[in-house]
């Protein structure tokens, strides 16, 4: 018999779901998708050793979480599923002093007027790191396909039969060559495993990287010295965490910039980090609002 909650969440008026989850790349893979039809945002969660349904749409000024479980979720089970959507979504995070800047610069106005700004993540930091090493020097369609594999290999069913991100543990006990040929991450395949062991062996956890006592260049010491990253990895990894100087910019973000210009050539990294400097400590993500302007029909 399946077990179903639901959840509620208050928003701020104007608050746009799409606008969240459309602001970066997690929302085209899986265990995610968006029905167009229904408006709803469908995927499935871990939570503890269970695998749930979930499905997320916006109703005015509100948001309703519904999981599915095969069996009842607990209190605390319920607790850990709730506190998941606000983690996805920023919910709680602080965005005022960027929408002022953006208020004044005529080219990003949208993005204050819409509350732009908050990167759609992972329930974990653990999915978020690993997605990141799946998009390293590779196209998207390798990226959603290295994905997809993971989680048919190792992912737990929810009642739908869809199935989550697999836990560091699974991940950390497999050997390189399942993630040479069942996975085909390529290169990535030790950078795979010794990201998971890491988080399997307790080495780093979620509070590890929360830490707002350290400073941000420590963060991002601690985000380069993980197995496969680099700044591209680090910086975009620093977005995840609510720190958005970084400009992280990798092959996608220069062509990008290209086309913006209109040139065959992008500018130099140091143009681009002088031209975003008015924005720290928002310089990677006043880029990023220019960079995906289109994707919500500005710019």
């Amino acid at each position: 018999m399946v077990g179903k909650r639901r959840f509620r969440y208050s928003v701020e008026s104007g608050f746009d779901l799409r606008l969240v989850l459309f602001s970066h790349g997690w929302i085209d893979l899986e265990p995610f998708s968006w029905s167009e039809d229904d408006q709803q945002l469908m995927g499935v969660l871990p939570i503890g050793r269970k695998a749930v349904d979930f499905s997320l749409r916006q109703s005015g000024d509100a948001l309703v979480a519904t999981v599915a479980s095969q069996r009842a979720l607990t209190a605390s089970e319920a607790e850990k599923a709730r506190a998941l959507v606000p983690r996805m979504l920023r919910l709680d995070e602080e965005l005022g002093e960027f929408w002022v800047i953006c208020e004044r610069t005529p080219r990003l106005s949208w993005v204050a007027a819409r509350g732009g700004g908050r990167i759609f993540r992972c329930p974990s930091v653990f999915e978020d790191l690993m997605k990141l090493l799946f998009t390293t020097n590779c196209s998207w369609a390798a990226t959603k396909l290295m994905t997809s594999r993971l989680i048919a290999a190792l992912g737990s069913k929810a009642p739908s039969g869809r199935r989550a991100f697999p836990s560091a543990a699974k991940c950390a006990a497999q050997d390189e060559s399942f993630y040479r040929e069942v996975v085909r991450t390529g290169y990535r395949a030790v950078s795979c495993i010794g990201l998971a062991k890491k988080f399997a062996t307790g080495e780093v956890d979620e509070a590890w990287f929360a830490d707002r006592s350290l400073p941000i260049d420590g963060l991002r010491e601690r985000l380069l010295a993980l197995p496969g990253f680099g700044p591209y990895a680090a910086g975009q990894a620093m977005r995840t965490l609510g720190h958005y100087k970084d400009l992280a910019l990798d092959s996608w973000c220069r062509a990008r910039l290209a086309t913006m210009a209109g040139k065959k050539k992008p500018p130099s990294d140091k143009t681009v980090a002088r031209r975003y400097a008015s924005f720290h400590p928002y310089d990677g993500l006043a880029l990023w609002m220019d960079l995906t302007a289109e994707w919500h029909g500005e710019g």
